[in-house]
């Protein structure tokens, strides 16, 4: 096959971490396969000195494939000297025990040959879907019957706010969904206090616009402005052409006057709020004498305008920034009960889980993830942001860094935030291969986040160092 210069310098770079880039059958995972064959040929490492990890099973299965075949037609062609042959049909031995697979099946690995190092039992088992389902709904009902019964206040505040009078459904609903969503982050619950005390406003006279929420807001709206602005000023250069529309050019200049004093407004959040709200869209000018069909095409576009953006105001511009302060304020104590009671359900479920000797799904991760750091805990997290300090590591994670020479991830865009803490922990901070597509991310449901994808590639285009690269194609 003929590689391209970028495919060319992605199969034999080495020395630095290396995002790939590229488009959907455009040979990523050809790339992929090709360096890992070129390690082992021309670089002389063993298959079992590389973590491969994929998606699917079967993608690990074709991709050992691959490689065997690539072997097989060296052996068969006689196409290299006996002490590469040597070598080749001794990979053909390792192959087997080679870790190309799913990050589930590696950490998995990590926890039965370290069990002894964490509290569980070496012969428990994974629990099937259904189980763990059940397991959940009778962890929630004795602990809602719990609270039920010593009449906890804070209880009885989450059940005024969440349900109705006879059916505590959404209250336990919600419970799961939060316990679900947090479980992709390496500490679930040190995470989910973090985002609680964003909501935990000291100064009630603070301008809204300078919390974090206030300023989540402030950037929708700046996006949706810039391209609303956009759509406008292009809209009244056509229509400066011909002296019949100027009526309507007028109009097209009495919005953009307005939208841009609010996006120059953006760092104030009463004085957006007043702008806002205060923003009036003239009435379209109706004249049968104008024949010119350009009028009408320049109406639907400035109606679209005018709908987008005042379903965005009316969204955001609820209230001014006290008031929008005290709801936080509201919000948080809220919240605070809410996190309790997810803890009490946390404990409980562990326990329920532990004397049943089973484990979830996630469970495989977080406890590989606790085999690695030793215990340890960091700051969450530790990516998007980037790395300062090395990850705490135990002396289980110093060998598998010893161990493998390359840590290869396919579909990077689909790697949640644990996933990238464990094979953080185990790399050497410049042999890491990622391949991927951001536009490919189809598991956000599965807590993927392709913002860390994101994060790499910005990060990686500019670094002046060399010990991170990006390539795509």
């Amino acid at each position: 096959m003929k590689w391209t210069k970028e495919q060319t310098d992605a199969i034999y770079e080495k020395g630095s971490n290396i995002l790939v880039a590229a488009a959907a059958g455009s040979g990523k995972t050809a790339v992929l396969v090709e360096r890992i064959i070129n390690k082992i040929i021309n670089e002389k490492i063993d298959i079992d000195s590389l973590l491969v990890v994929t998606f699917t099973n079967a993608a690990a299965a074709e991709m050992k494939e691959r490689v065997l075949n690539a072997i097989y037609k060296i052996i068969d062609n006689n196409e290299a000297d006996e002490a590469t042959i040597l070598h080749l049909e001794r990979q053909i031995t390792l192959i087997n025990k080679a870790q190309i697979c799913t990050i589930d099946s590696f950490c998995l690995d990590v926890i039965r040959n370290n069990f002894f190092e964490i509290d569980i039992s070496p012969n428990f088992r994974i629990a099937d879907t259904a189980e763990i389902e059940l397991l959940k709904q009778d962890v929630l009902e004795e602990l809602f019957e719990e609270k039920y019964e010593e009449e906890n206040e804070e209880f009885q505040e989450l059940i005024k706010t969440y349900t109705s009078y006879r059916d505590d459904t959404p209250l336990k609903d919600l419970i799961l969904k939060i316990y679900t969503y947090i479980e992709s982050n390496p500490y679930p619950l040190d995470w989910l206090q973090n985002q609680i005390e964003k909501f935990n406003i000291k100064d009630i006279k603070q301008d809204f616009s300078k919390t974090e929420w206030g300023k989540i807001l402030l950037s929708q709206i700046g996006e949706e402005l810039e391209d609303e602005i956009k759509k406008l000023q292009a809209e009244r250069q056509r229509l400066s052409v011909d002296s019949e529309l100027e009526a309507y050019e007028r109009i097209f200049s009495s919005d953009l006057q307005q939208l841009e004093t609010l996006s120059g407004n953006l760092d104030n959040w009463n004085k957006a709020y007043t702008l806002a709200n205060n923003i009036e869209f003239l009435k379209w000018p109706s004249s049968r004498k104008i024949t010119n069909p350009e009028k009408d095409r320049a109406k639907d576009i400035r109606d679209k305008i005018k709908k987008d953006f005042t379903s965005k105001r009316d969204k955001i511009f609820t209230s001014k920034s006290e008031e929008a302060n005290q709801d936080l304020i509201d919000m948080y104590h809220i919240l605070v009960k809410l996190q309790n009671l997810i803890i009490d359900f946390d404990k409980q479920y562990e326990f329920r889980k532990k004397e049943k000797n089973i484990v979830d799904f996630s469970d495989i991760e977080h406890l590989a993830l606790k085999v690695l750091v030793g215990g340890q805990k960091e700051p969450v997290p530790m990516y998007p942001r980037g790395q300062k300090e090395p990850v705490p590591m135990s002396p289980v994670a110093k060998k598998y860094r010893d161990k493998f020479v390359e840590i290869a991830i396919d579909e990077y865009q689909d790697s949640n935030l644990l996933q990238e803490y464990i094979l953080t922990t185990i790399s050497r901070g410049n042999n890491i291969f990622m391949v991927g597509d951001v536009k490919q991310s189809i598991y956000k449901f599965r807590q993927a986040m392709p913002e860390l994808f994101l994060s790499k590639y910005k990060q990686y285009s500019g670094d002046k160092k060399n010990r991170s690269q990006c390539t795509q194609w």
